[in-house]
């Protein structure tokens, strides 16, 4: 299974424009909501909203989806 954000999580997308490509955030079911110039200051908003919100912040590229950063606590399954 691949992963994939939740509904609350904040997801940083590439929109290539002419002249210029910008980067927006937004969770994954609404609209965009922020728009930056440079990759790194949407990660680091991201990463930043994430911790905030306690949800997770990824990065949607042309191969899917990269986890960037989470403040969730998440379940680990026992081993056997």
């Amino acid at each position: 299974m691949t992963p994939s954000p939740d509904s609350d999580d904040v997801v940083v997308r590439v929109k290539r424009g002419n002249p210029s490509t910008v980067f927006v955030l937004g969770t994954s079911l609404n609209p965009d909501q922020f728009i930056v110039r440079t990759r790194d200051e949407a990660v680091s908003q991201a990463v930043a909203y994430a911790k905030r919100q306690r949800v997770r912040a990824w990065f949607s590229g042309d191969n899917g989806f990269v986890l960037i950063g989470t403040s969730r606590a998440e379940a680990v399954a026992p081993t056997k």
